[in-house]
């Protein structure tokens, strides 16, 4: 086989530079559309809670439509392989619309909770397939740039998120956080369907792995349900818990022997025989677990332990938000000149630093340091999401790309639920030994099962039952099992550093030339 054809498009000739600026920019909107949603839902939701009520829900708006995106990350993924992206990217855009559509018309917390469901299916498509579209548009040399340039709109959309959803809210109905979608999309679908639309793409016979795909969305609802019940529950790991992992895992086993056999599989296990995917794989799902762990418990610490309030806590997030952009923009300059490996390692080390600082102060971490550690973080993470993205996607062959991006984001996002639900457990454990050190004389039985719930701790009136000599001594307990949390994630991010000396040393553009097929 050629191996010049092989960094070619699917398409006979690249698309007019015309078009595939317009193919880009509807695609970034689109990206765009998805990041900015979950900062203006989030900015939302205690009016929609103080509306439709079901404050014991609260926590479900947010995990199912982390759980349907996930889901469908690896089936778009595989079916852009497969069929025109186009089309499917304009069909995970109707689905994310319709959702948002019966969002902003829904009566009650269920129904919200059912709706968002639907609307994640959407986002998962348009998370996977922005980056998918990007990948084949560009030459591996090319790819770098572009991709920082879509992953610093992550960064944009977390800042103008909460100011939108909180203009949205005073000013008009919560229901207009999700209706605002709707004339963001029209653009995104007018710039996709001129800039976008294949022509000349070969076509073959198809055989889709449904069996593949329902043990696979199986597994994945399980684990992402232990995961979820197990990072709101005192005691994490009870037997419930603990069967529903089990069987999560059982899935998996079957998954993996359906996949060994399928003829076209879902998520294709020789991608594992490249060390640059494996790599990529496990440096990319470290660096999200130290990402999903900051910002999970960044805000419980400074909002329990330094006394901020909840939108002053935000603001200091928006170090890492931007400095996640930055990160991106960086990677997207120097991998050409650097290289993987330098660019994947410095990315680490940055993450490794923003957890130290918590390890060497322990509780004694003042908002200024916060913010320095957020900012380590955010930049860490975005150099090391755009390298290992690119190192994916230049790891396959051209028509391969699909899958082997869907496959990284379904790592990555797995990891950052393992970390959250790690590091909460780690938390709890430390947070419950603290209480059982206190006078249980001091405390009503009713008061100290609310405080196993570190949240809790951050309610006026909860707080308000806390007698004045004992707060302080509260306030030291949850410093400590924080401490404790962010500890691990510092284990984490050092097996990240340790991970990011086995990527290869190339750059895109020297990879280029003599990459593989994997076909």
């Amino acid at each position: 086989m050629d191996q010049s054809n092989l960094n070619a498009p699917r398409t006979t000739s690249l698309p007019a530079a015309a078009k595939r600026q317009l193919a880009a920019a509807g695609v970034m909107l689109a990206i765009f559309l998805f990041a900015i949603d979950a900062t203006i839902v989030s900015t939302a939701m205690p009016t929609i809670v103080a509306k439709l009520g079901g404050l014991e829900l609260y926590s479900w708006v947010f995990s199912i439509y982390m759980l349907t995106s996930a889901l469908t990350t690896p089936l778009f993924g595989k079916l852009s392989d497969l069929y025109s992206q186009w089309r499917l990217m304009l069909i995970g855009i109707g689905i994310f619309v319709l959702g948002s559509m019966l969002c902003g018309g829904a009566q009650s917390m269920e129904a919200l909770i059912l709706f968002r469901a639907i609307q994640g299916l959407g986002g998962g498509a348009i998370y996977a397939l922005s980056f998918i579209v990007v990948g084949i548009l560009y030459r591996p040399e090319e790819r770098a740039k572009i991709q920082g340039i879509i992953s610093g709109i992550w960064g944009v959309a977390s800042i103008l998120g909460p100011v939108a959803g909180g203009i949205i809210v005073e000013h008009w109905s919560w229901r207009w956080a999700f209706f605002v979608n709707l004339p963001i999309t029209a653009v995104a679908v007018a710039l996709i369907v001129v800039g976008l639309k294949e022509s000349g793409q070969e076509r073959r016979a198809h055989r889709l792995d449904f069996a593949g795909t329902f043990t696979l969305l199986a597994a994945l609802m399980l684990l992402f349900y232990a995961l979820s019940r197990s990072s709101h529950a005192a005691q994490s790991l009870n037997l419930a818990v603990l069967g529903i992992i089990a069987l999560g895992i059982f899935f998996l086993m079957v998954f993996y022997v359906i996949e060994r056999r399928a003829a076209e599989p879902i998520v294709p296990l020789d991608l594992f025989k490249s060390s640059l995917f494996t790599t990529s794989a496990v440096v990319g799902t470290l660096a999200s677990m130290g990402v999903f762990g900051a910002i999970s418990y960044l805000p419980l610490y400074l909002q329990g332990v330094t006394g901020l309030t909840a939108s002053r806590a935000g603001m200091v997030l928006l170090f890492l938000s931007v400095a996640w952009t930055a990160g991106s923009l960086i990677a997207g300059q120097a991998l050409n000149r650097v290289g993987y490996r330098a660019s994947a390692t410095a990315g680490m080390i940055l993450l490794a630093l923003g957890y130290s600082l918590f390890v060497a102060f322990k509780s004694n971490l003042s908002v200024v340091w916060v913010a320095v550690s957020g900012t380590l973080i955010g930049t860490g993470m975005g150099m090391v999401n755009l390298t290992t993205l690119v190192a994916v996607q230049n790891s396959v062959s051209h028509h391969r790309i699909g899958v082997a991006t869907s496959t990284l984001m379904l790592f990555r996002t797995f990891g950052g639920a393992f970390a959250v639900s790690l590091m909460g457990t780690v938390l709890l454990h430390q947070m419950q030994r603290g209480l059982n050190q206190l006078s249980r004389g001091s405390l009503s039985a009713a008061l100290l099962d609310k405080l196993t719930h570190p949240q809790n701790l951050l309610e006026p009136a909860t707080r308000a039952q806390i007698p004045s000599s004992i707060l302080p001594r509260l306030i030291a307990i949850l410093a400590d099992a924080i401490w404790y949390s962010f500890l691990t994630g510092f284990a984490l991010m050092l097996l990240g550093v340790a991970a990011s000396f086995f990527m290869s040393k190339d750059t895109p553009a020297k990879m280029a030339p003599r990459r593989q097929s994997a076909d």
